[in-house]
């Protein structure tokens, strides 16, 4: 399982507040000014690096930290963020951090920051005037912070730290994920729409790709009906953090019309035609095309791999 460490220098708050989105979203992970950079910081894998630019130059004291652990950074994949006024500059400032720093860095994000005029300090407030009168800005305050901006971020970062993961070859990740999936019947199907969200406990049966769902109804249809896009939970019961086992699962929902389609999920479940004609009400059937398995399983880590592992239908 990969680590994240998120070390930032915040001076308004900006960056701070973006540092802990990141956190969330990337965990597990630990959040970390750089002004307590330590021995219990150094056991991380993929280290993202945040600074708020102020009159074109990152945090000091960032910079001091990046000349002090060159040599821990230069082992690590890295991503940088920045919080900002002005994109264009953020960008090159990040690049020449960017250089600084060698091939390692992955990933660059360019966020949008605050300008509280009535918070900043005489030295900054000076430096601002300055600023503003070189590039032509409003004398005012400004707000082009975006949560959801901060959001799509941090989830590029996922898909770009699950390429560090250790993987299993492709053939065995798939015949690992089809024997979990045979196994088990029992799944939790997560759908939504505008204003909705509902979880729903289902039995499933598995057949190559796919996860045909038999229901008789109920307020999931009225989110499948607006939102095809679902994820699918199967899992067995905690025991302890050496025997974790279960997978998420993205795909897209689709209720079955055809009838040779219909027939033959329910003969995969040991029923026929005649039993479901002779049920009082309709049951419909769901087919859920996998995109995206996540498998979490610790016996993948003892053999020298990644808890962790994702495969793509």
């Amino acid at each position: 399982m990969i680590k994240t460490l998120i070390l930032y220098e915040s001076r308004y708050g900006s960056t701070w507040e973006a540092a802990n989105i990141i956190s969330l979203i990337l965990g597990p992970s630990r959040r970390y000014p750089v002004s307590r950079f330590g021995e219990g910081c150094r056991d991380f894998d993929f280290i993202v690096i945040g600074t708020p630019i102020y009159n074109g130059k990152i945090h000091p004291k960032l910079q001091i930290f990046l000349d002090n652990e060159r040599e821990w950074l230069d082992e690590k994949s890295i991503a940088l963020f920045c919080t900002c006024l002005n994109g264009s500059e953020g960008l090159r400032v990040l690049r020449e951090v960017e250089d600084s720093l060698g091939g390692n860095v992955l990933e660059l994000g360019v966020l949008g920051g605050r300008l509280e005029m009535d918070r900043l300090n005489d030295r900054d407030y000076e430096a601002l005037k300055e600023y503003i009168s070189r590039e032509g800005l409003p004398s005012q305050g400004m707000d082009l912070f975006s949560d959801k901006e901060v959001v799509e971020w941090a989830l590029r970062l996922i898909d770009i730290r699950d390429g560090l993961l250790d993987e299993l070859p492709v053939p065995e990740l798939r015949k690992e994920v089809e024997e979990f999936l045979k196994q088990h019947n029992t799944c939790t199907l997560a759908t939504s729409s505008q204003g909705r969200v509902r979880a729903t406990p289902l039995e499933y049966n598995y057949h190559q790709g796919h996860l045909y769902i038999l229901s008789e109804g109920g307020r999931k249809f009225a989110n499948l009906l607006s939102n095809s896009r679902v994820s699918v939970a199967v899992y067995e019961d905690y025991t302890d953090m050496n025997n974790l086992l279960g997978m998420q699962i993205t795909g897209q929902a689709i209720m079955v019309e055809e009838l040779g389609e219909y027939q033959q999920a329910i003969e995969m479940k040991g029923l026929s035609m005649d039993y479901i004609r002779s049920l009082p009400l309709d049951l419909k059937l769901i087919r859920v095309d996998l995109e995206k398995v996540e498998f979490l399983n610790s016996k993948f880590e003892k053999e020298g791999y990644s808890a962790r592992q994702v495969l793509k239908f």
